[in-house]
């Protein structure tokens, strides 16, 4: 079969490989639905991540598809089977997963390889995220339940309730999805973002407000006098990945409000926070990682209600020929992958 494989830093090939056979508890899809995402971006440019086996590496990790092949032991699931995967499964018996914390997991197993005519299931994933595809929900929304996930775990960590005021930074995938499950909760959402065209399609999917991203500090603070009466809102996502965000992020929550660092920055990267409003102001900062069981399922039933424009996240089908120029041009627009020759 034809597949992605990453060999190192900018190094991704569509190879020849071996249709892969499912061991005991595993299963095999045929691919129906695969996704680009900024994350497979990142681990293309680095040539690795935590999330992804040593070199050479199955490449992509959101789909669904078809049961082509089940292994020994699997039960509740049989060939011809229209499914979806998450891109994890935690353990249930370490330390955070039994403190209520499975995005934490210790031993936490991941899927790659969704860039490819086949995909092989790990046994975990399978036991515990692996779904069926819900009646009428088309393949390429389907495998967007990764990351609306992420998103759905996010937003738990959110406090802010109806009539709240919340500031989201960043409106990429994963800030339009936050800024609406935010606005679906009553939260009265402004989305900050440079792109016009992502302005508006946060109105789209709930925010009341769309401003341009603040650059420098006197921005910084406008965001913050324009809501609150001037004090702030109760809270801010920063959903962009980059210290300065952090930053401002901080900058703009009001006395007592709460600020969720939601954008993954690169690794070595530190941030410089003043210490006032973290002791003072009583400021509350959260970190949001990942995703859970709990969320994979919330997001599937929510792509299925279609419940929000989630279509105006997918552009256009490309080839697996394509991916990788597609991922080099660093866009952040989702685009299905067509597997099959």
């Amino acid at each position: 079969m034809r597949a992605l494989v990453l060999h190192g830093p900018d190094d991704l090939r569509l190879e020849e490989v071996p249709v892969p056979v499912p061991g005991p508890g595993e299963v095999v899809l045929r691919v129906t639905g695969a996704l680009t995402c900024a994350t497979d971006a990142k681990m293309m440019r680095q040539g690795g991540h935590p999330a992804l086996p040593p070199n050479p590496a199955p490449f992509g990790h959101e789909a669904c598809g078809v049961v082509a092949s089940v292994g020994e032991g699997v039960t509740g699931v049989a060939e011809d089977d229209e499914v979806v995967v998450a891109n994890s499964a935690p353990c249930g018996a370490c330390p955070p997963c039994a403190a209520g914390r499975p995005s934490l997991c210790e031993s936490i197993v991941y899927l790659s390889g969704a860039f490819a005519e086949y995909l092989r299931v790990p046994a975990r994933i399978v036991q515990r995220n692996m779904l069926p595809l819900p009646p009428g929900l088309p393949p390429r929304r389907a495998a967007m339940v990764e990351p609306l996930a992420c998103a759905v775990r996010g937003t738990e960590r959110v406090q802010a309730g109806a009539g709240d005021e919340v500031v989201v930074l960043g409106g990429g995938v994963q800030g339009t999805l936050i800024a609406g499950l935010l606005a679906g909760r009553g939260c009265l959402v402004t989305l900050c973002d440079p792109h016009e065209a992502r302005r508006e399609r946060a109105i789209r999917f709930g925010a009341v407000r769309a401003l341009d991203a603040p650059r420098d500090p006197a921005a910084v603070q406008a965001v913050k006098a324009a809501h609150g009466g001037g004090r702030g809102p109760a809270a801010v996502v920063e959903a962009v990945g980059r210290p300065e965000a952090w930053e401002a992020a901080v900058a703009i929550a009001r006395p007592g409000g709460e600020v969720l660092l939601y954008g993954g920055c690169a690794a070595g990267t530190t941030v410089t926070l003043p210490t006032f409003p973290l002791h003072y102001q009583e400021l509350a900062i959260r970190g949001s990682y990942h995703h859970t069981p709990d969320a994979v399922r919330e997001a599937l039933a929510r792509l299925a209600a279609n419940d929000a424009p989630y279509d105006e996240l997918i552009g256009d089908e490309i080839a697996l020929e394509q991916v990788a120029d597609v991922l080099r041009a660093g866009s952040g627009e989702k685009r299905p992958v067509r597997t099959a020759p």
